[in-house]
């Protein structure tokens, strides 16, 4: 008999340290973000979505776990044994920022190390597929940086788009004529460069 499972949340967002440590490591935000695209799925699901060997996920999902950012589920029946599945806490994971806290600033700046590893990972990946679409309104693959000298009407515009990417990032679902994009987004601003009176 399977337990009734709770909806799963839209976003959760973590406030303690050792659990916001537990994603500075690319390998435990693609086990994440596979999880939480998935939305249920076993460690071969999770190999197959990374391209990873399920062995090498194993303590990544452990640690995952630990810290309760994704959840056992009910086993599924694979061939002629069970096997675990897993679902994430929420849709998204975000972490509380709070400048005044070295601890809290390392791990902010490790997480986007990580993120940024990852993606470039993904692009890798993405650019050597022959189906990958780089030009068009249909694009799926890109990288690129821009620097913008921005006021703050400016910086507002470009902080509506980041949350517009999050809110159709929040709303997607696997389906039928769906593919996944991933979808990274680093901005700083740049203290090397003052501009001209």
């Amino acid at each position: 008999m399977s337990k009734k499972r709770k909806p799963i949340k839209d976003l959760h967002v973590i406030y303690d340290a050792d659990k916001m440590w537990v994603l500075a490591s690319p390998i435990r935000v693609d086990v994440l973000n596979a999880v939480c695209s998935l939305e249920r799925c076993s460690v071969a699901d999770i190999a197959a979505f990374t391209g990873r060997t399920r062995t090498s996920l194993y303590p990544h999902i452990e640690q995952l776990l630990e810290a309760g950012l994704i959840l056992e589920d009910e086993k599924r029946l694979a061939g002629k044994r069970y096997e675990q599945l897993y679902r994430p806490i929420a849709r998204s994971v975000a972490t509380k920022h709070n400048i005044k806290d070295p601890d809290n600033v390392a791990y902010h700046q490790s997480y986007g190390n990580a993120v940024g590893r990852l993606m470039a990972r993904l692009h890798e990946r993405a650019t050597a597929q022959p189906d990958s679409v780089v030009r068009g309104p249909n694009r799926d693959t890109y990288a690129g940086i821009f620097s913008a000298w921005v006021d703050d009407e400016s910086l507002e515009e470009v902080n509506e788009i980041v949350d517009r990417l999050w809110e159709i990032s929040q709303s997607t679902h696997p389906g039928e004529g769906k593919r996944l994009v991933n979808i990274g987004v680093l901005m700083a601003p740049d203290r090397r460069a003052k501009p001209k009176p």
